[in-house]
């Protein structure tokens, strides 16, 4: 099915072997951004806080043979995550959950200085999503911030009442099917609707942990949630589709060619309409899982030690180690 590793052997020796992929964002067809963290031994890792172990945001170019990566080492990045945004600048975004939401901004031809979502805001980012071009922050405590220009992030919370932070409240995802038509949720049973002025909370059946939230091109909203459970409505009228029996939350849930794509740390599917079925392509199955986005038609999974591209027509192996 793979024709050939696109990261050349020498790249992944020196930058990527002992290393972990913990996450991934497409800026365009053309090009990805990884988030590395150091892989270290159990009893080492321990004795350390998060932020003092390593992070790389590697880049790689898919339409290069030579210079095929750029790459930027860091220290002091707690549990980062990485994004993009296309408006102003396309550029690639790694954020640590930290203190003041301190971002490390790469992409678009010149060194940019770091930026800081909210200093001593506690931003709390769990994903940076991307909508219309713009990047969001998308936090716990129903945090979520919008980077309207480069090094200007502003919180839109109107609506949304000062309270205690809780676990029962979200964020863990965000999606939109327009500015005056955004979802967001988390928590256990957290969903809110953003009309372009301000936050409503909107009802869900019940108070299980929520993971992901879709605006589909089919018009539905899809919202995954605790056993890798499926939910379809909009705003406060929601029917679960699909149980599951999983013990932990899908990563990652997005619309691809039709239609809705899920990615656990263990497991890659696709909702058909009626039912869960696993990927395949030219009648074989699709082994991976892990982290996944999509954008400019091609869609990209990343798991600890792998990534994948699917451009609707054929997988490309893009990081994959050496024996």
């Amino acid at each position: 099915m793979y024709s050939k590793i696109h990261l050349h052997k020498d790249i992944w020796q020196e930058h990527i072997s002992g290393w972990i992929i913990t996450d991934v964002a497409v800026p365009h067809k053309n090009s990805i951004y990884l988030c590395l963290r150091q892989d270290l031994p159990d009893d080492q890792a321990s004795r350390l806080f998060d932020h003092d172990i390593e992070t790389e945001l590697l880049a790689i170019h898919l339409d290069r043979e030579s210079n095929q990566f750029g790459l930027r080492t860091l220290v002091g990045f707690n549990r980062p995550v990485v994004g993009v945004a296309t408006l102003p600048l396309t550029q690639g975004l790694l954020v640590a959950r930290n203190g003041d939401g301190q971002v490390s901004v790469v992409g678009s031809g010149k060194a940019w200085p770091d930026e800081f979502i909210h200093r001593r805001g506690w931003p709390i980012t769990m994903r940076i999503k991307c909508i219309n071009g713009y990047a969001y922050s998308v936090g716990a405590a129903r945090k979520i911030y919008k980077r309207v220009e480069i090094g200007n992030w502003i919180m839109l919370d109107a609506g949304i009442p000062e309270s205690e932070a809780t676990s029962e409240q979200g964020f863990n995802d965000m999606d939109a099917f327009s500015e005056t038509d955004m979802y967001a949720v988390g928590g256990h049973g957290d969903i809110w609707h953003y009309n372009g002025q301000r936050w409503q909370q909107m009802h869900f059946p019940t108070v299980e942990q929520l993971g992901t939230v879709t605006c589909a091109g089919d018009g539905n909203v899809y919202i995954t949630g605790e056993g890798g459970s499926l939910w379809i409505g909009r705003e406060s009228i929601w029917q679960c589709v699909h149980q599951g029996a999983s013990t932990l939350l899908w990563n990652d849930a997005l619309w691809f060619e039709n239609k809705l794509w899920l990615a656990s740390d263990y497991q890659l599917r696709q909702w058909n309409g009626k039912e869960m079925q696993k990927v395949e392509h030219q009648g074989k199955q699709i082994h991976t899982s892990g982290h996944m986005d999509a954008r400019d038609g091609l869609l990209v999974i990343a798991s600890p030690s792998e990534v994948r591209a699917y451009d609707g027509k054929e997988w490309r192996l893009i990081v994959a180690p050496y024996a």
